[in-house]
């Protein structure tokens, strides 16, 4: 009979002893989650972040070619002037040699 007691209290003793690994192993698995979705928080966080940027792209982008537009038609415009000068000057030229 004592020998019966002595086997149910080391029994009981080892599912104590369980029940506080388990309850260890539960603490830390619930730390590891509640790091999980603080992560995933920041990486949400972040893809809003990029999903704006993304969007702005494309009106960034129109922006860009309407100033090159600009430019280019600048730059076609004060072309046609050099050559217009250009034609102007070798005619000025060509009338103070030729006085």
């Amino acid at each position: 009979m004592e020998e019966t007691l002595k086997l149910i209290l080391s029994e009981l003793k080892e599912m104590k002893e369980g029940q506080s690994r388990l309850a260890a192993e539960q603490q830390g698995v619930k730390e590891q989650l509640k790091e999980l979705k603080e992560g995933q928080s920041r990486l949400e966080v972040k893809m809003e972040n990029i999903e704006r940027k993304i969007t702005g792209i494309h009106k960034t982008y129109e922006n860009l070619e309407q100033f090159v537009a600009r430019q280019q038609r600048v730059i076609e415009e004060l072309s046609a002037r050099s050559v217009e000068y250009g034609v102007e000057i070798k005619e000025i030229h060509r009338i103070l040699k030729n006085q």
